[in-house]
């Protein structure tokens, strides 16, 4: 069985709320939605311990990731591959944290929770078998 997997991110950057002094934007459907499909894919939610770190996201039946997808209502560090530092995601007042990742990773993702609080997260991995 395969998943299908559809990405659209839409982005705009201006100098104002109403986004009247846009200076980049892409929202074209045809620039901006991808349809995907993959062997296998993880996903779930999961909560951490404040200051819980080095969690390993499971990967399920997935080798070779190719999407990854994280949603956090708290500050989270995430490592890929085998990175010293990793990316930091903070979530912003009233929305989440979201991080992703459109490459190609073969190690789980590593993430560490850099609060004092609880954390929940939400996240998709898809990729090959």
């Amino acid at each position: 069985m395969s998943v299908r997997v559809r990405a659209q991110i839409i982005l705009v950057a201006s100098l104002d709320a109403d986004e009247k002094q846009v200076h980049f934007e892409r929202e074209d459907k045809s620039l901006t939605s991808v349809v995907s499909t993959y062997d296998a894919e993880e996903s779930g939610q999961v909560i951490l311990a404040a200051s819980e770190s080095a969690y390993t996201l499971p990967m399920g039946k997935v080798v070779t990731g190719k999407i990854l997808y994280i949603e956090s209502d708290q500050e989270l560090i995430v490592k890929m591959d085998g990175e010293a530092v990793g990316h930091k995601i903070n979530p912003t007042t009233a929305t989440k944290a979201k991080l992703f990742l459109n490459s190609s990773f073969t190690n789980a993702p590593i993430i560490t929770n850099n609060t004092a609080n609880e954390v929940s997260i939400s996240y998709l991995i898809a990729g090959t078998k």
